[in-house]
């Protein structure tokens, strides 16, 4: 397979370098075993070639496969943070809307308070006005100096005989948070009139709150403890020896709103109103009154004792 074989035999011209011709066999077996190891040869690098692209490919592949996972564990993380975002907004709505409630309520638990400490406050400086315009009026309305000692136990007596007449000392006892619960000021008509020169009181009649049915037995604190102490205290310049002298409702009550914290006042009074309304026994507000007051005011339970007990006998 020549040049000139070929073109001398008028052969087919494959065109090919004078290089190549010159190192082809001329045995035309031996040419095509030496084309059948190029062609293997060509076939194992477009394979190799192939392969290497194919492996590239893989790996790409595989890159992108563990991308898509990532993404896709991405996108749970996403959806659980979303539901859990989902899950506290709709907690702190509810939250929310029970704080609002809350706040209501405690506004208008406010505005409550609010008006029952001003009721309170008026109540407070009433009951102060009232005792001391009380003290006043009996300072001016009863002359101890025409006390007549001759007698001291009658008016003792009359006090008990006349036990329907007595002064309502319940504005004193029974706080209330309403407008109506605010005590009337005692007017001088309800005090015991000057004695007269034979030493008897002459006894109101108009001016005194008769008892409500069943009895209040703390509403004559006020006229019968006036009554007794006015008829104990001797005149003016002149004492009685070996009597001491009982302390009345009046100025029990000052004492003890004046010693007394507000709350243990306000626990008294609400145990006296107790008392009155018959839902409490004598001993059962006796043993309130210990609770309250202490040992460090066992004088004014004393002093509430015999009241107590003055008023019943």
């Amino acid at each position: 397979m020549s040049s000139s074989g070929s073109n001398g035999g008028g052969g087919p011209d494959f065109d090919l370098p004078e290089e190549i011709l010159s190192v082809i066999p001329t045995d035309p077996y031996d040419q095509l075993d030496l084309a059948r190891k190029i062609t293997s040869m060509a076939i194992a690098s477009r394979v190799s070639k192939l392969e290497s692209d194919a492996s590239r490919f893989r790996q790409k592949l595989y890159e992108k496969d563990r991308l898509v996972f990532e993404l896709e564990e991405k996108v749970l993380r996403l959806e659980r943070a979303h539901q859990d975002a989902d899950s506290r907004l709709k907690a702190a709505l509810d939250e929310n809307m029970r704080l609002s409630q809350e706040r209501d309520s405690l506004s208008m638990t406010v505005k409550k308070l609010s008006r029952d400490l001003a009721k309170l406050e008026t109540f407070k400086r009433q009951l102060m006005q009232s005792l001391n315009e009380d003290n006043s009026s009996h300072a001016e309305t009863i002359d101890i100096g025409t006390c007549d000692q001759s007698n001291p136990k009658l008016y003792l007596e009359n006090d008990s005989r006349h036990a329907v007449q007595k002064f309502s000392i319940t504005p004193y006892i029974t706080p209330r948070l309403t407008p109506t619960g605010t005590p009337k000021i005692i007017s001088t008509a309800g005090s015991p009139r000057r004695y007269s020169s034979a030493g008897s009181p002459q006894r109101t009649s108009g001016a005194a709150s008769p008892i409500k049915s069943g009895g209040n037995v703390m509403s004559s604190w006020y006229s019968s403890s006036q009554q007794s102490s006015a008829a104990n205290s001797p005149p003016r310049g002149r004492s009685l020896p070996g009597r001491t002298p009982r302390i009345d409702g009046k100025e029990f009550f000052r004492q003890a709103r004046t010693r007394l914290s507000y709350e243990q006042f306000s626990a008294f009074l609400a145990n006296i109103k107790e008392l009155n309304a018959q839902k409490q026994t004598r001993e059962e507000t006796l043993r309130k009154a210990e609770e309250i007051f202490g040992t460090e005011n066992k004088d004014l339970y004393l002093s509430f004792q015999g009241l107590l007990n003055r008023n019943v006998h």
